[in-house]
């Protein structure tokens, strides 16, 4: 174990999964659980439990599940090691590493090196924004965009002079080994003869925050026209531009207390919105929104208005992140500023209440569409039915018909054509998709002898793995009784085994368990057959017991009768039925590996 056991127990006993879990998925009491939107795949309805009581989470939609480790593991995209020192961290619990292997250790060695370069490289740049006159340059940038000082120090904002190797001597200094300073990518490597230059030179220096507040890459900007005017950090082992939004450290208590979030491009679009009161928003960095930006906000906000530069660029960044709204389903609407305006510069000169106002006339997405569509393509003949054309595309993907139903008046009406001709259109697009899917087709089951039988026996079985591990109290008899040599599926049974070898006090049984498993799929498994209450032990031990009989005449019943049926044939020399007997038992013993 790279952590001590007793540690891990301790964060678990310590750590309150509901707490964890809701400051990135937005929960609601649902009976004795809480129930959200599940962040790892797309849903409208919410089918993501999470139990207080048995600290466990799992999807009906997806299927995963787990502990408070398994979540931050798959949310975070880290390793275990790292989810743990995260909730020690959140509950201030001190723990002390053990052995770990060197390839693992190496990897997390490098990314602490990295965290901790970061905060010295952010320190350094906002340093030299304070220091000389190369500093007063970029200050007087600053004054001249109406950044505030108090802007400044939050999002500790700073300056790199117009040097090749300013940030290479600093790391030579500090004697940053060679492979951390070329895994930062804040120095490249010279292409002719040896040694690094800056990759930022005479910028502004906006560092970017990961959600646990630790400073993950860097941006810069020039002061002048000098392309490229915006530079960030490239991909690196704590920088993925896909799952980071700028600003979501600092705003999303607000998001959350506003259920809504602005999303800006830029970084001084972020800065000035938040800076004139507007704190529920965040920026995509000049990139395309990914389907993990999406889902990483679902656990803010109920509702995303885009606020994208006017222009064409704009306008088609807006346009290209429909589609991930719609499969997330995640309310959307789009604020379209005057021309030439974007939000720095459109809440600088009118102010928050004028911007707030300007955000009650955010179109939807339909609305959006239609507006583009007619601008794009003009309201002749020709241009309608283009616009007809590009629309039918995205009405075919509204599920909710009455939904649908009404956008397709609206679009009639603002295009003067026959409501039944848009229906048709739509209509006929819903078709055309539906017959480029492929279809799936699944032999019948019950077609097939004695499949039914081993359904039903892994069904139980599924029940009786759920009593097992709620209930160690029925362990004795499980033992005496030898059920789990009668299962048939052999992924339960692995798991049975391994709680019934497991030696535990039975009120930390299942969360004591469940920090010792070692697969996600087990994991799982687990959080999938627990997360439904079963009753007080007296009735879980009536119901065990006659589970347990169930599952071995099952199993009996189906294997005497296959031996029968195989040793009839054997006796009657009937080969065509040896064979086809022979194909049953090799299906019947595949189901079993895949239950």
């Amino acid at each position: 174990m790279y952590i001590p056991e007793n540690k891990i127990s301790e964060i678990i006993n310590t750590s309150d999964i509901v707490d964890v879990i809701s400051e990135s998925v937005i929960l609601k009491k649902s009976g004795q659980n809480y129930m959200g939107l599940c962040p790892f795949h797309s849903e409208k309805t919410p089918s993501f439990s999470v139990s207080p009581q048995k600290q466990i989470f799992h999807c009906f939609g997806c299927g995963v599940g787990g502990n408070v480790f398994s979540f931050l593991m798959k949310y975070n995209s880290i390793t275990f090691p790292e989810s743990v020192k995260i909730l020690a961290r959140k509950y201030n619990i001190t723990i002390e590493v053990g052995n770990i292997s060197p390839e693992k250790k190496k990897i997390l060695d490098l990314k602490e090196g990295l965290f901790r370069l970061n905060k010295k490289v952010m320190e350094y740049f906002v340093n030299l924004l304070s220091q000389g006159d190369q500093g007063q340059i970029a200050r007087q940038y600053f004054i001249k965009r109406g950044t505030t000082d108090k802007i400044i120090k939050e999002f500790n904002l700073g300056f790199v002079p117009d040097k090749w190797d300013s940030l290479v001597e600093f790391y030579r200094k500090l004697s940053i080994p060679k492979n951390v300073a070329e895994k930062s990518g804040l120095v490249l490597p010279k292409k002719s003869g040896s040694g690094y230059y800056d990759r930022f030179r005479n910028r502004i220096i906006f560092p970017i925050f990961d959600i646990n507040m630790q400073v993950a890459g860097f941006g810069g900007r020039v002061m002048d026209d000098s392309l490229p005017k915006y530079l960030n950090s490239p991909e690196t082992l704590i920088y993925n531009k896909s799952r980071i939004l700028y600003g979501l450290h600092a705003s999303k208590n607000y998001c959350r207390q506003k259920e809504h979030v602005y999303i800006v491009e830029g970084y001084f679009d972020f800065l000035s919105l938040y800076q004139h009161g507007v704190r529920n928003v965040v920026a995509s960095l000049g990139t395309a929104l990914t389907q993990e930006h999406v889902r990483l906000l679902k656990g803010y906000a109920k509702k995303v208005i885009l606020v994208f530069d006017s222009d064409d660029a704009g306008i088609n960044a807006a346009k290209r992140s429909i589609d991930i709204f719609i499969n997330e389903g995640i309310e959307l609407k789009i604020l379209v500023l005057p021309q030439d305006k974007d939000p720095d510069s459109f809440i600088m000169e009118y102010g928050k209440e004028t911007f707030k106002q300007k955000a009650l006339q955010a179109l939807s997405i339909m609305q959006f569409l239609t507006v583009t569509a007619i601008k794009s393509h003009g309201n002749s003949i020709q241009g309608r039915v283009a616009v007809l054309d590009e629309m039918k595309l995205y009405l075919s993907k509204i599920q909710d018909s009455a939904l649908r139903s009404l956008h397709i008046k609206e679009l009639a009406e603002k295009l003067n054509v026959d409501e039944k001709a848009v229906l048709e259109k739509v209509r006929n697009e819903h078709l055309s998709s539906m017959e480029r899917k492929p279809f799936l087709i699944n032999a019948d089951e019950s077609t097939i002898d004695g499949i039914n039988e081993i359904h039903e026996s892994v069904r139980r079985e599924k029940q009786m793995i759920a009593m097992m591990l709620q209930y160690p109290e029925i362990h004795k008899e499980i033992k005496e009784r030898k059920v789990l040599d009668f299962f048939y599926s052999e992924s339960l049974k692995k798991i049975g085994r391994k709680a019934l070898s497991f030696d535990c006090d039975k009120d930390q049984f299942l969360s004591q368990f469940m920090a010792n498993v070692q697969t996600n799929e087990e994991m799982e498994v687990i959080a999938s057959l627990v997360i439904t209450d079963v009753s007080d032990v007296k009735e879980v031990y009536d119901k065990s017991v006659f589970l347990m009989k169930r599952i071995i005449n099952l199993r009996k019943k189906k294997d005497n009768t296959l031996t029968k049926k195989i040793k009839n044939a054997e006796k009657n020399c009937d080969s065509d039925v040896f064979e086809l007997l022979a194909k049953k038992q090799n299906e019947i013993r595949q189901l079993h590996n895949e239950n």
